[in-house]
């Protein structure tokens, strides 16, 4: 029997940290109110380097037959820009769009007979923009403690991912790509830096989920079309570092 991976899994054990980060930090921001408030805007550009997690997939055809999807993550680069504000000495949030290419790409077919074929001639390769409402917290700052010119954070974020596809081809079979909108969040931490009054540098680690991608349902079998019962479809998460500029006004 072919084992099917249940997509919305990692979401149920993952996803409540990044509520739980956001609401602490809400929380946290409100017992402390009157203590500090700013308003300090700010733009940021960032670059790092992206590491797509290894996750397979599956088609359904008409009859419900059930095809296993081998997924090649790929390592890359994504670019982000975002603007924000920070709120307090210990509390900032930003919005940020970003986009990587080739997350990933299939490698082969696995048909429900067990008969493989390559998808060499066209593999779903696929990439992502994100937008994301992201909150950091300065956990030494909350208590006080002076870090100098560091500013250590742990960050989290929802959002909303647009992922894409490009055809894929296996044996006789063209199936067509898509773009697939998704629920996006991340976690992690990272560094601040003050350069000046203006400048600072940042360095951060994320684990970023942007939900799955997908193929198209249409698809040509030689020169027949037909329709897919469920269309491809893959989980996209990564590991991200990202080293990026900040000027605040």
């Amino acid at each position: 029997m072919t084992k099917i991976r249940s997509a919305g899994t990692d979401y149920f054990v993952k996803l409540p940290l990044v509520i739980l980060f956001l609401s602490s930090a809400l929380l946290v921001t409100e017992a402390q109110a009157q203590d500090g408030w700013q308003f300090a805007p700010y733009l940021r550009v960032d670059g790092g380097i992206s590491n797509t997690v290894d996750n397979n997939g599956t088609i359904i055809d008409g009859g419900a037959n059930i095809y296993t999807i081998d997924v090649l993550p790929h390592t890359g680069g994504r670019v982000q820009a975002g603007f924000g504000a920070k709120l307090s000495e210990f509390l900032r949030t930003d919005v940020t769009l970003s986009y990587r290419d080739n997350l990933a790409s299939t490698d082969t077919v696995t048909l429900a007979s067990g008969t493989v074929f390559p998808t060499s001639l066209g593999n779903h390769n696929t990439s992502n923009t994100t937008t994301l409402l992201n909150v950091y917290v300065d956990p030494f700052a909350v208590f006080g403690m002076d870090t100098g010119a560091f500013s250590p954070y742990v960050q989290g974020g929802i959002g909303w991912a647009r992922n894409t596809t490009k055809n894929m081809k296996f044996s006789s079979a063209t199936i067509d790509g898509a773009t697939h909108d998704n629920f996006a969040w991340q976690i992690g931490a990272g560094l601040n830096y003050t350069l000046s009054d203006h400048w600072k540098i940042d360095l951060s680690y994320r684990y970023l989920d942007m939900g799955q991608a997908r193929g198209s349902k249409d698809f040509i079998n030689g020169v027949t079309p037909a329709t897919l019962k469920q269309e491809t479809r893959f989980d996209l998460q990564s590991h991200e570092v990202m080293f990026g500029l900040q000027y605040q006004f």
